[in-house]
This record gives C-alpha cells, structure tokens and sequence, in this order.
C-alpha cells in the first residue's frame, strides 16, 4: 500500500477528527431529508477541500491529488455525501486550469478554487447514460456566439451550481463544452429527483432553453468537447473511487464496532465466532486493496501521467468493495443492521451507488478491456 508522507498523513489524521466532528452528526438528517446542505457546503469551505489539488497563486492550498482523495475518503467515511460537495466544482477547475482559456481562468476559476462558487458537470441527460454520442442538447450559432437548448438529468448541484460545464452537440455532430452561468436566462433546474441514497447533492433535471453564450463560453476547441469530458472524468472516478473506499471503511468500522458489543451468552460475538472474524477479516482486506489502488493512481496523476484506463479500474474495484463490504457489515449486525438504529443500513444502500451512479460498472469495463486489446 502506498505509505503517505508524513505531512499528509498528519493532515489526514486533521481531516478525520474534524469529520467525526461536524460532518458524521449530519449524515443521518442529510439522508433522510435529500435536499442540499448549506451547512455541510460550508463545512467543506472551512475545510479548504475545493482548493486542495490547487496552486495558491489561485486560492489553492498547493497540495497534490494524493492528498484531495485522502481527505476525500475520511470526509466519506464520516458521510458518504460529504464527498460529492467538492467534487464537481473541483472536476470543472481542474479542467480550466488545464484547458480554459485566460478570460475563463479570470472569470471563475480562483472562484471555484475557493469555494466563493459552486460547479456542476453537466454531461448526462434522459436517454444518454454514458455514451457521448447520444448527446441531444444542440448549440447552434448565433451571431458570433451561440445557443443552447436541450435537457440534462441527474445533474449534481443543479440548482446550487453558479457555472456549468455542459456537454452539447455542435453544428456537424461533434460535442463542444461550454461553461455556462446558470444565472442566465434560459437555464432551469427542475424538480428535485429522490434516490435510493445520496440524495442530499441537490440532484435535478435541468431544462435549458435558447441560453445565449458568447464564444468565449466554449472550453478547448470547437468540437473537442469529447476530449474535455475525458481529461475531466478521468480525475472524477479517482475522487469517486475514494469516496467508495470511505463508505467501505465506514461499513468496516461499525460492523466491528457492533461485533465487540453484541452478545452471545456473555462473549462477544467477535471474540466467539470465527464466522464473524472470517467476514471483518474479508471485509477490511477489500478496503486495503482498494485503497492502495486509489492512492497510486492519485500519485500517477500528481506525476502527469495518462490514467484512463487506471482511473477506469479504481473505479471499478472500489464500487466493488463498497458493495460487497457494505453487504457484508449487514450480515455481521444481522437484523439490527436492517433497522435506522445503525448507520450499516444507509452504508448498504450507498455501497451499491457507484456501480450505477456517475458512470456505470460495465462502462469502465469497457474502458479497460478496448485498452487491453489496443495494447496487443
């Protein structure tokens, strides 16, 4: 497992503490009621996570990715939602820090970087899922600009967000990306969406219509919005996939905990049954593994390298811990874990997302397999 330094082993140690402080007592109330959380947003400030991967010439605390998905899992293991609040405005920044043009930085980069504005990655919409050329939301020219007009679905912060990068369809059928102030007119978030877990991001359709954009709007060059979607999503399934190892450790933690305090004739049934140490045992392997392959694909990224298909595969092995670990802490707390009393229930129901949310289990896949047989 990659050992962390000891800087940012000491900053883990800081974020932990603050989340078992003020993120875990919210989990609960932010589950039950799915709406967005001003309070959670501004402990996600004050914690400084949207400007963690970034230089402090733009309002960054001038760490590394290695350090934004270690926080990113402890905030998680405190509450799994906790991890979606930077996410996406961290995923838009570090795109214009890499592709946007100097009037794009000017304008909201610094911002995100501070938390002062929040993103959103507006990519899928009703009939899409993950396939790119699926994508019905047009621009098409006007004047020296463009319009937009189409509908998204499932978008994180939709009706919080201050900017958008939105995937639309350009004149010929190739994508372009544009950022969008979701304050003009023609934008409108719809009604919230519940879901069987994570709900508290402020998830929304969004319906767009006729939004006037200047051409300074469009990010990379006109019909590269593909090539954006990569260079952003590759980053998010790292972040994504600490958030998964977070739930798991979570899962690990509290069917321990239930184990040393449960029961059987005296003994707890930790110290009694071999079963139940067979499955902590399983459990907390799966945590590792994941783990280690989050922090090195984090490190991979730090050094600049390409990792689409590392990226794909931290994603997909760590939904799967999630998963499994997830099912595994219900069947240690046995039917109290079923009930609201313990916090496994909602840590089952979020150990499922990530293989259907953000980018379905069978798309990275894919993703690694085309890799695989493009390197033969």
């Amino acid at each position: 497992m990659l050992t962390l330094s000891e800087d940012i082993e000491e900053f883990r140690r800081a974020v932990q503490a603050r989340a078992a402080a003020d993120i875990a007592p919210l989990a609960a109330q932010i589950d039950r009621e799915q709406r967005f959380s001003p309070r959670l947003w501004e402990i996600t400030r004050e914690m400084n996570l949207t400007g963690l991967p970034f230089a402090e010439a733009i309002g960054g605390q001038g760490g590394t990715y290695l350090a934004y998905v270690t926080a990113i899992e402890e905030v998680a293991r405190a509450a799994a939602i906790s991890g979606l609040y930077p996410g996406t405005t961290v995923q838009v920044a570090r795109v214009l820090e890499q592709l946007g043009t100097p009037e794009q930085r000017d304008r909201w980069l610094e911002p995100l970087v501070r938390g002062d504005a929040i993103g959103c990655w507006a990519f899928t919409e009703p009939s899409t899922g993950s396939d790119p050329k699926q994508i019905r939301t047009r621009v098409r020219e006007d004047g020296d600009g463009w319009l937009l007009s189409g509908q998204k679905a499932f978008i994180t912060h939709a009706a919080t967000a201050n900017v958008a990068l939105t995937f639309a369809q350009m004149p010929g059928g190739r994508i372009g990306a544009f950022l969008v102030d979701t304050s003009d007119p023609g934008w409108q978030p719809g009604e919230h969406v519940d879901l069987l877990c994570l709900g508290g991001a402020g998830t929304a359709t969004v319906y767009i219509d006729d939004v006037r954009l200047g051409p300074e709007a469009l990010v990379g060059a006109p019909g590269e919005g593909f090539q954006v979607m990569l260079a952003g999503e590759a980053e998010g399934k790292v972040r994504t996939a600490a958030i998964c190892v977070g739930i798991a450790q979570r899962a690990v933690d509290e069917a321990a905990k239930y184990a040393r305090e449960r029961l059987h004739r005296g003994t707890p049934i930790g110290d009694k049954f071999p079963t139940v140490q067979a499955l902590l045992g399983g459990m907390q392997a799966q945590v590792v593994a994941a783990r280690a392959l989050v922090r090195a694909v984090a490190q991979e990224i730090d050094e600049g390298r390409e990792v689409q298909q590392a990226a794909a595969a931290a994603r997909l092995m760590a939904a799967r811990a999630s998963r499994e670990v997830s099912s595994d802490a219900l069947q240690v707390c046995g039917a109290y874990g079923l009930t609201r009393d313990l916090p496994v229930e909602r840590l089952y129901r979020e150990g499922k997302f990530f293989e259907v949310g953000q980018g379905v289990a069978e798309i990275q896949r894919i993703i690694i397999g085309k890799r695989v047989l493009a390197a033969r």
